[in-house]
């Protein structure tokens, strides 16, 4: 199902200002606001759906980006299993048979929390007599460079009850702070019950040159000013190494480009989404007098534009 456009779900025109959006987010935010629905999944939903446009179009680089390049710009999830959030603040994913996991509250018993939720969501029965038959759930951590997190990597935890090591798959497009379950690696098991969980903690160091937001991945480049205005190709780092890009003629800063399929893989169909890539121009401090010779030879011939008190 495709999103709908943000400016028609905050009901603002592509040039609204800064103060339009706001104004158009805080009526329809009081109007679908759960507490003034109750029980309205409808209300609910678009709720959701007006902080989403909200999110992006308060904030001007996301906006700039979703001009230019719609939701594809803007980290949507397509399709990626990390992306996005969950009441539980949990929730598992299956790849190979190993399972991917949020944490679901605490190191120990983790699993039962969750229980309990769905028992008292549900009327499940006998959620707590569950949760003691089995062993106590432990959590360790490892840490992966940003790489690993886009691609995917094995890594090895102590195994408790032994010397040995457990491998643990870390899968392509997991993010700092989620987790990987390894079933019955946690504490033993009670008589006649089962042995608890291993959580293990992902931490993702941080990349000198490239952030991640949802499903893209974003850096900045910096040009001179006489690039900007002639033209130039620059090398951009990408996860998959340095990549060539064309900056077109008369390109001004803060404009974003978009390199398709450098981003975070999905995980429907392998495909990536977008790196995107934003050029900064840099104007210099330090002139020679030849460069001040020629700048002041521009500007001469330059069409010379009246300036009201306002600018």
């Amino acid at each position: 199902m495709s999103k709908r456009d943000f400016y028609e779900v905050l009901g603002v025109g592509k040039s609204a200002s800064d103060d339009e959006i706001k104004k158009a987010y805080r009526k329809l935010a009081m109007q679908y606001h759960p507490d003034r629905n109750p029980g309205d999944k409808s209300a609910e939903e678009k709720f959701k759906e007006v902080n989403a446009a909200y999110e992006v179009l308060s904030d001007k680089q996301k906006r700039a980006r979703y001009d230019q390049f719609g939701h594809a710009g803007v980290g949507g999830d397509g399709g990626n299993p990390f992306a996005g959030g969950n009441p539980f603040q949990g929730g598992a994913f299956n790849f190979g048979g190993q399972s991917f996991s949020f944490n679901f509250g605490g190191s120990e018993g983790s699993a039962g929390v969750f229980d309990d939720i769905l028992g008292d969501l549900f009327g499940y029965g006998g959620a707590r007599r569950r949760r003691a038959s089995r062993g106590a759930d432990y959590e360790t951590a490892v840490s992966i460079s940003f790489k690993d997190a886009i691609f995917g990597t094995t890594c090895e935890v102590p195994d408790r009850n032994s010397e040995k090591k457990l491998k643990v798959k870390i899968p392509a497009g997991i993010d700092d702070g989620m987790a990987v379950r390894l079933a019955g690696k946690g504490g033993e098991a009670p008589e006649g019950g089962t042995p608890g969980d291993l959580y293990v903690r992902v931490r993702v160091k941080p990349d000198k040159h490239l952030t991640r937001e949802g499903n893209i991945i974003l850096s900045e480049v910096k040009i001179g000013f006489a690039d900007a205005a002639l033209g130039c190709e620059v090398d951009v780092p990408t996860v998959d190494g340095n990549v060539t890009m064309k900056v077109p003629a008369g390109t001004q800063s803060g404009t974003p480009f978009r390199l398709s399929g450098h981003g975070v893989p999905f995980r429907t169909d392998g495909d990536r989404g977008p790196h995107i890539v934003t050029v900064i121009v840099e104007t210099p401090k330090n002139l020679t007098k030849r460069q001040r010779e020629l700048l002041e030879e521009f500007r001469g011939s330059s069409p010379k534009k009246k300036r009201s008190f306002w600018g």
